[in-house]
């Protein structure tokens, strides 16, 4: 029941329940969803049109934002396409550690390496993938006798040119199970 404050408005009793905004979502999971769908079109949104598309008060937007992204749910970057700064050589190298080679700190080697954008551990064929770009089909070859040939933790290297690439997104839209599964982790918070 409501009663009516000083300013002859009516303020929400104690002991009544909180009640969604109208037109708003009550589900946390869902609204931590839509906002991260928002962001992935446009990182750079304001705050207060994500709440206006959202049904909920900016305030809350920017609280689930920071929850998100201190819970490692989400990041904002702005991402250089490496073209744009004349890397337009791109590669993919294949390798298998050497007999008794700690392949944490092969991987750890790797990583430092500037031109190395992505670097996974695998099982099957190889133990090691990674993709690098490079100004030219010269500096791969520097790259890989610099990182990789002759060197005592690689046991076998294998190259791959990148043609095109037909896709690359960061962004996709999370299953329910697997959404309620990642979001849980960002529930805390407005």
């Amino acid at each position: 029941m409501a009663e009516k404050g000083r300013g002859g408005g009516k303020r929400k009793r104690e002991d009544q329940p909180a009640m969604p905004p109208p037109g708003g979502i009550d589900d946390t999971h869902e609204l931590n969803s839509r906002i991260i769908a928002l962001l992935q079109q446009d990182g750079r949104m304001p705050y207060s049109n994500i709440a206006t598309a959202v049904g909920v008060s900016e305030g809350t937007v920017r609280n689930r934002v920071r929850q998100l992204i201190d819970d490692n749910i989400i990041t904002i970057q702005a991402e250089a396409l490496p073209e744009a700064f004349g890397y337009a050589f791109n590669a993919q190298t294949f390798i298998n550690a050497a007999q008794g080679a700690d392949i944490e700190a092969l991987i750890a080697r790797l990583s430092a390496v500037p031109e190395v954008f992505y670097l996974i551990m695998t099982l099957g064929r190889f133990d090691v993938g990674l993709a690098t770009y490079h100004r030219s089909h010269e500096d791969y070859r520097s790259f890989l006798i610099d990182h990789c040939y002759g060197q005592p933790d690689i046991a076998a290297v294998e190259t791959a040119m990148v043609l095109k690439v037909h896709k690359m997104r960061l962004q996709w839209e999370l299953d329910k199970g697997a959404r309620g599964a990642v979001l849980a982790k960002g529930g805390k918070g407005q």
